[in-house]
Order: C-alpha cells, then sequence, then structure tokens
C-alpha cells in the first residue's frame, strides 16, 4: 500500500478513559494527582488568570498524562474534574468540534476519491481556519503525545510540509498508472515500472517506508521532488485599497540648492 496516511490520529478523544481504583499505592500517584489539579485547574480557568495558549498547553498536557497511563487511579471527585476539562469547559469543547470536522473531511473525502482526496481535504481544511482554531486542532488532535509522550511533529509548519509531500507521493504514484480503481498500489506494476526508471523505484521505497511522518521522510521526498521556493505576497482588503486611494499624495521632495555643496562647509568625509 502506496502512503495513505494523513499524518494524524484517527479523530482522539481528548482524554481515554482512566480506571478510579479504590486504593493506590503507586509512589509518584501523589505527584501525578498534584500535576494534574494544576492542569485541570488551569484549563477550567475562566478568570482570565490564564491566556488562551497556556490553557491549550494545559489541555494537552491531560492528554498527554492519559495517553500515558498517568492517570490511573484517579478518584472519583477528580475524574467529575476532568469530564469537566475534557467535555464542559470551552477549550474542550473547541477542540473536539474542530477535532470531529478535520476528521469527518478526511474521511469523506478519502471514500470520495482516495488518499489524495483526503490529504487535499485535510489541508484545505486546516488553511481556512483562523490561527487560534488553527493552533488549537493542531496541538489536541493532530500533535497529539503517544504512551511514551512523544509528539509527532515539532511544529504546525512541519505537519503541513509533511501533507504537501505525501500528497506528491500519492500524486506521482497515481499518474504513474500503479494505483488501482480501490486506491491501492498494483505492487505487480510497481516493481516493474521501478526496474526501468530509477526516480519512480525512489519514490516506491519512499511510499513504502512506515516512518512516512518524520522529517527526513518529508526531506527525502522534498529532495525528490523539489520544492518550489514560496514567493511573499502583500494583499490588501478592500478598505485598506479605498484608504490608501483616498489618502492626500506625497510631498514632493525639494529641490536641491541652486549653490553646490562645498567641500568643508559643514563636514565632509573622503573615502
Amino acid at each position: 500500500m502506496y502512503v495513505t496516511s494523513v499524518a494524524t490520529s484517527a479523530y482522539p478523544t481528548p482524554v481515554t478513559p482512566v480506571r478510579a481504583v479504590g486504593a493506590v499505592t503507586s509512589a509518584d500517584y501523589a505527584t501525578r494527582m498534584a500535576e494534574f489539579d494544576t492542569l485541570a485547574a488551569t484549563v477550567n480557568d475562566v478568570s482570565g488568570k490564564a491566556g488562551e495558549a497556556q490553557r491549550v498547553e494545559a489541555y494537552q498536557a491531560l492528554q498527554a498524562m492519559s495517553a500515558g497511563g498517568r492517570l490511573a487511579g484517579i478518584d472519583p471527585e477528580r475524574r467529575k474534574v476532568l469530564d469537566q476539562a475534557t467535555y464542559d469547559s470551552d477549550i474542550g469543547q473547541r477542540a473536539q468540534a474542530l477535532g470531529r470536522d478535520f476528521v469527518q473531511a478526511m474521511n469523506a473525502a478519502r471514500q470520495a476519491g482516495g488518499p489524495g482526496a483526503a490529504l487535499q481535504a485535510v489541508a484545505d481544511r486546516f488553511d481556512r481556519l483562523s490561527p487560534p482554531d488553527r493552533d488549537l486542532l493542531f496541538r489536541t488532535t493532530i500533535n497529539v503525545a503517544d504512551r511514551s509522550g512523544a509528539k509527532p511533529y515539532a511544529d504546525a509548519s512541519a505537519w503541513r510540509a509533511n501533507i504537501d509531500a505525501q500528497a506528491q507521493v500519492v500524486g506521482f504514484m497515481k499518474a504513474a498508472g500503479v494505483v488501482g480503481a480501490n486506491g491501492a498500489l498494483d505492487q505487480k506494476a510497481a516493481q516493474a515500472k521501478a526496474a526501468d526508471d530509477p526516480k519512480f523505484a525512489t519514490a516506491l521505497r519512499l511510499s513504502l517506508r512506515s516512518d512516512n511522518n518524520s522529517p527526513d521522510w518529508t526531506q527525502a521526498v522534498s529532495q525528490l521532488f523539489g520544492r518550489a521556493t514560496p514567493q511573499d505576497e502583500v494583499r490588501l482588503s478592500d478598505a485598506a485599497k479605498a484608504a490608501l486611494a483616498a489618502a492626500p499624495a506625497p510631498a514632493q521632495t525639494p529641490a536641491a540648492p541652486a549653490t553646490p555643496y562645498r567641500e568643508g562647509s559643514i563636514a565632509s568625509i573622503k573615502a
């Protein structure tokens, strides 16, 4: 199978279920619960003391605690606090809504047009979001830590570059005619083409690698296909254009004095 991953987890619940037990003997239980209390209080803060970025970071840390099993043994009262942070807080509700919409768009596009369409759909959906929503979606759905606490991407731009790289590989394979109607790679046709086409052979090896969300993989694809240098562009709103049109013309530069500058009249420096 060639690249089909959208390089994001299937929509994760904000926190995974945790066990509540009557007696906990873990030596670090008190430390873990103290950390939980601080994080949950930050997420649930409505006083304005904690900024949104801080609350989102705390929400993501709660996800990591849960995924890593560090909420095992949580007591019933803290379970309620966790549910409040997860389901009732504004951060939790926004994160769930964004994640649900993101994955639904991905799945619908995949069913309609295969992996390439799914990649395009998630890229478009992400790019259309406001910066705060983009950051929240990335932190709480795309870049969720695994059980070891490791996150897939260094930042959102790394994920976005990986999506573009995956799309390049998927499109290349499809254009080469080695992908069936079901979106699966025709291994026999692919191997035959690889024997005569070095570039295709390299692309095929990349498409079969399991680390297709790693920086090394993304870089390898960029080196194979090349990456266009982004062009800076300034786009003005209609209001800004109108303001510029109504602004007075700039003052004319004063004409040079009739008497030419005489060396030493004020100060002069010779090279």
